[in-house]
């Protein structure tokens, strides 16, 4: 502005001293002297143009350069929204986020996931949800407007025992938002109901015969004049509920190492350790009156540890064994199979073991590789089952990368069916 001006007043002094030497009547050495204030004047309007122009392509040039630097902002602003979108979308829990009256202005893929939802744009988080008890805890966290944490079970689209937490944050114009994240805890209940069952089974299958032995001890040392025949008899049951015990404990061992320990890997023929197996058992067949058939190749090798491979058979044919109906059978078939399904390994090893026995009711089949699970309890006691040798031959079976099923038919007989891959 200032220079504007000084170029505005320079020119119109420029403009009178032409206009005087030209109209005026002005003496000759004087003329000079205006033709060179004119010329001066001229010159510095030159000047002040030449400045005035600069300080506008200065000015231009801070325009410029000030809207690069915002669009540059913007774009960084942009991409940084969007890779914040992307890192909660990829974030393994669900989050939220909801206005002061529960109202969805986002969630990420995992809730959209969760609840089945393509959008949320506008649903409040009740319809989203279906839980009643989280639509109170949020309005609760919202009246604290702090972080806030509550354990909640969700039932809709399944039942879900889940940690949600909850807290206030601002968004880029100020705006009062709320997070909500559920983390996922069923695992972690089913593991500690797990826990307890197990207790429980464990300290109810050594209570009974610790209960029968002091029973009968008791009675022993308190008769000093029994009969030895009636001694006899409480003394092979207190040894025969001591070796139950033995079993049970043994079962236990092996099946906290299953659990724990990954298997030490060899390859293994199961051909003569099948044989082995059966010749091991053969005497217990005799005794039920079953007989005892293999259909196996030449050989059959398998990466495995050999051990843990002979518990398997051992637990399976002595179920089929002690199972079945008098003069029953019991076949035992292993090969080699290859499988087409995209999902599933190029090729397995299958360990067959079908009987035909009392058979499983539907009903039960879920739940036989459940620890301490019996089907008949009276007949796995009068046997000297554990109720652990189904749940052992599932957890090493996993162990090397395997599956366990099983097809029965109550009154006709079982297949259990070990599936485990040929290599490692």
């Amino acid at each position: 502005m200032r220079v504007s001006g000084g170029l505005s007043w320079v020119l119109t002094g420029c403009a009178v001293l032409v206009a005087l030497m030209a109209f005026g009547r002005v003496a000759s050495p004087l003329r000079e002297w205006m033709a060179w204030l004119a010329l001066v004047g001229v010159g510095i309007a030159l000047f002040l143009a030449y400045q005035e122009q600069k300080r506008l392509r200065q000015a231009r040039q801070q325009q410029q350069e000030l809207q690069e630097r915002l669009e540059r902002l913007e774009q960084a602003m942009a991409q940084q929204r969007q890779g914040l979108r992307v890192l909660l979308d990829g974030l393994p829990v669900p989050l939220m986020l909801c206005e002061r009256d529960a109202t969805l202005r986002y969630a990420n893929h995992t809730a959209l996931e969760w609840f089945g939802f393509r959008s949320v744009q506008g649903k409040s988080l009740l319809a989203l949800t279906l839980c009643y008890d989280l639509y109170s805890f949020f309005r609760e966290g919202v009246r604290q407007e702090a972080q806030f944490t509550r354990s909640i079970t969700l039932s809709f689209p399944q039942t879900r025992h889940v940690l949600a937490s909850m807290w206030p944050v601002l968004d880029e114009e100020g705006t009062e938002w709320f997070a909500v994240v559920l983390l996922d805890q069923s695992e972690l209940v089913r593991v500690e109901q797990v826990r307890r069952d197990f207790v429980a089974n464990v300290s109810h299958e050594f209570r009974t015969p610790l209960a029968s032995i002091r029973s009968l001890a008791e009675t022993i040392l308190e008769d000093p004049h029994m009969p030895s025949e009636t001694r006899n008899r409480f003394l092979t049951t207190i040894v025969q509920e001591v070796e139950r015990m033995t079993r049970i404990a043994e079962d236990l061992l092996v099946l906290s190492h299953a659990e724990s320990l990954p298997p030490q890997r060899e390859p293994v023929d199961l051909v003569p350790l099948i044989q082995q197996v059966v010749q091991q058992l053969q005497s217990e067949a005799q005794r039920h009156h079953i007989q005892i058939e293999t259909e196996l190749p030449d050989q059959l090798i398998l990466p495995a540890q050999r051990d843990q491979m002979v518990q398997v058979l051992l637990n399976l044919l002595t179920n089929a064994i002690r199972y079945n109906k008098p003069n029953g059978r019991v076949w035992v078939r292993a090969f080699r199979k290859s499988l087409s399904a995209p999902s599933e390994r190029s090729e397995v090893v299958l360990i067959e073991v079908q009987d035909t026995g009392i058979g499983i009711m539907s009903e039960h089949l879920p739940r036989i590789f459940e620890r301490f699970y019996r089907v008949d309890k009276a007949r796995s006691r009068e046997t000297g089952g554990t109720g652990l040798g189904l749940s052992i031959v599932k957890h090493i079976v996993e162990a090397h990368g395997g599956r366990v099923e099983v097809e029965s038919e109550y009154r006709v007989g079982s297949t259990f069916r070990v599936i485990l891959p040929a290599s490692t």
